[in-house]
């Protein structure tokens, strides 16, 4: 059998070959920077001063399809959910006034169901 001898490199990179990567990866940036701006100024114009139009970017609508646009600081769809389905629960009325079909409060529900079952 063979002897094998087991010996580390040093882990040591040169200051001067991280210097190249960097400035590798930073010309390599600018590069595809430069390039994307070029393809989209040639494709759409949209670096032009007067791209937006004359009284400027439009704003976007508040709701797109069922999904809310608004900052999550300002939303109050949720609560106002919540503060319609509690009046649901805890009031009176109509479901279908021409079939007669009525809501009630949820507690005088249960107590009804739980007097019928107990019957």
């Amino acid at each position: 059998m063979s002897e094998f001898s087991v010996r580390q490199e040093p882990d040591i990179i040169s200051s001067a070959v991280l210097v190249r990567v960097a400035a590798v990866s930073v010309a390599v940036g600018a590069i595809g920077v430069s390039i994307a701006g070029i393809v989209l100024e040639s494709t759409t114009g949209a670096l032009r001063p007067d791209f937006a139009g004359p009284g400027g970017p439009r704003m976007a609508p508040g709701t797109l399809s069922q999904v809310e646009q608004t900052p999550i600081w300002e939303a109050k769809t949720a609560s106002d959910l919540r503060q319609r389905q509690l009046r649901d629960l805890e009031g009176w009325g109509w479901v279908d006034r021409k079939k007669g079909l009525a809501h009630i409060p949820i507690e005088q529900a249960m107590e009804i169901v739980a007097e019928a079952g107990s019957r």
